[in-house]
């Protein structure tokens, strides 16, 4: 399986973390290509993905300029025809290419914090209904797009994980990829969406 992680962090230990990551629970190799990448759309596209991930990021896409510099990869998202993951920026990038609002928090949210599912989906099999996943995040979506359906919420951000009604475009506001032994349950969905992209 081909996965191309798409990146949008600034800081070169985050990529490496968080690939790392994702190769662990995914037992997958994976090909970076950054969000600044000329033509990003082709660039992807060329490397033939079964699943793209689109990472998490410092930035705030809430600022006129740093939409601007994202606007390819909202592109890319609205052109996909290939599975997308977006966690954290990336799922704020998901929620705007299909024109969903973006609020500031005022401050960082960080740490393990509980997750309720509202709505039963495979990506959450063998799973409870509350989960302990990462969160580290200053902006949320304050609303699901039209054309997906609200997955999960918490105390602290509304949309919590939303799936596209008819495209495997899926959006995770926590870091799924950043299980631990103590916190497993992203990791289990980060397993349970290479099943469901196998099917696709």
């Amino acid at each position: 399986m081909k996965i191309v992680v798409v990146n949008n962090y600034k800081e070169i230990g985050q990529i490496e973390r968080a690939v790392q990551s994702i190769e662990r629970f995914t037992g997958q190799l994976t090909e970076t290509i950054d969000f600044k990448e000329p033509d990003l759309y082709t660039r992807v596209t060329e490397s033939k993905p079964d699943l793209v991930i689109l990472t998490g990021s410092s930035a705030l896409l809430s600022k006129p300029r740093t939409r601007e510099r994202f606007q390819p990869e909202i592109d890319l998202v609205r052109k996909a025809q290939f599975p997308v993951l977006g966690i954290c920026y990336g799922h704020q990038i998901i929620g705007s290419a299909f024109n969903a609002p973006l609020r500031d928090l005022g401050q960082m949210l960080r740490g393990y914090e509980k997750v309720s599912v509202i709505k039963k989906h495979p990506i959450f099999d063998g799973l409870p209904n509350d989960l302990v996943v990462a969160e580290s995040h200053r902006q949320e979506l304050t609303k699901v797009p039209d054309e997906f359906q609200h997955l999960a919420q918490s105390s602290a951000s509304k949309v919590e994980a939303m799936v596209h009604r008819s495209k495997p475009i899926y959006g995770v506001q926590f870091h799924p990829e950043r299980s631990n032994e103590d916190h497993p349950h992203g990791r289990v969905i980060l397993q349970n969406l290479l099943k469901l992209i196998r099917g696709f």
